[in-house]
């Protein structure tokens, strides 16, 4: 196993597009590659709003890998979400930027806005193009749960051959805030010292995983400052698109979960999948996500969704699927929101 860039493998592997990427130069040492996707479906009617053509997170990055010698390699990457749908507005915003130093035997360090350690074992569900993991994209970039913001992270693996493989992260991020959703000109949250520690080990197909985040977070509206953590557990079994696969999460947060741009006390998100790729290039899946809310002993959302994809060529895979929204629940907290199954039909073309 090549562990000098396992963080970019890690990356690879859970969000499908550097596998892609399209190599621009190769010579003395220095590879340089162009990667992302658009992606565009069709949606029926739903939350309030007309059926119509929506993105569903389109991007491009540009990578370069650098062998300095003695082993090591450098790399960096920049990626900009793209705006496709909306002409004279921005077109890219930031995903990520981030430079890392690698070494087989040492591991590897990065700096910069990144996928985080906390996501190698809270990712294994992110994966069809349709609905993917919510939860984890709750404030994502301050609490470093998915693309963490101004992350230094270090990632290492140890392979025991036939027994399997070990692999470890750390992370941590210093000043962070996040704006008021209502009002972009005042802080809603804000963070320091915030740290995260993720393990995981592979064998024979079978993969778990443990991550632990915490910190603390001033809620800037309420005027007070709390310990912000979660613990996650999860498993996988095969590869996403090829054969059989199931993967489930499981995490226990305070304080890391939102509702109407208020913080909730304490949550529970389960989130599984079960999919099974074909030879022909179909895969189908079958997928189920819940949120609770544990103090009050509330639903908070839930969704279970019935989706394909369909490989028409390397660069390009037909999707589809229906959700079916499970509804919060009413009670201390009223956690109810309009019905909103969705319906929606589209392609994905990887650059």
């Amino acid at each position: 196993m090549n562990k000098t860039l396992l963080a970019l493998a890690v990356t690879s592997a859970a969000i499908g597009t550097q596998a892609n990427a399209l190599e621009i130069y190769n010579k003395e040492g220095t590879q340089m590659s162009i990667g992302g996707h658009a992606t565009i479906g069709l949606t029926s009617a739903h939350a309030n709003k007309d059926a119509r053509v929506e993105e569903k997170s389109p991007r491009i990055n540009l990578e370069v890998i650098q062998d300095i010698g003695n082993g090591f390699k450098a790399d960096f990457k920049g990626e900009w979400a793209m705006n496709m749908l909306e002409g004279g507005k921005n077109t890219f915003t930031t995903r990520l930027g981030y430079i890392g130093l690698g070494h087989e035997t040492y591991g590897r360090i990065a700096a910069g806005t990144q996928w985080s350690p906390y996501y190698i074992a809270a990712g294994v569900v992110d994966t069809p193009i349709g609905w993917s993991n919510d939860f984890l994209y709750d404030n994502q970039g301050l609490f470093g749960t998915a693309r963490a913001d101004k992350l230094a992270a270090y990632y290492n693996t140890i392979d025991f051959d036939d027994a399997g493989a070990l692999t470890i992260g750390a992370g941590w991020q210093g000043a962070n805030s996040v704006m008021d959703p209502k009002d972009s000109t005042k802080t809603w949250l804000s963070s320091t010292n915030r740290g995260q520690i993720a393990a995981g080990y592979t064998i024979a197909g079978f993969n778990v995983n443990y991550a632990f985040n915490s910190g603390h977070v001033t809620d800037h509206q309420q005027g007070n400052t709390k310990v912000a953590d979660s613990h996650v557990v999860s498993g996988k079994y095969g590869n996403f698109g090829s054969g059989l696969y199931i993967a489930a999460t499981l995490a226990s947060n305070k304080n890391m979960n939102s509702f109407d741009s208020k913080l909730i006390d304490q949550t529970e998100a389960f989130d599984s999948i079960l999919a099974y790729g074909l030879d022909m290039g179909l895969n189908l899946i079958l997928k189920h996500e819940e949120m609770q809310d544990t103090k009050n002993n509330l639903r908070v959302k839930s969704g279970t969704s019935i989706q394909a994809e369909y490989t028409l060529s390397p660069r390009l895979r037909a999707y589809t699927g229906y959700n079916f929204d499970n509804q919060g629940e009413t009670g201390t907290v009223d956690y109810r929101k309009r019905k909103d199954n969705q319906f929606i039909i589209g392609t994905r073309f990887y650059l």
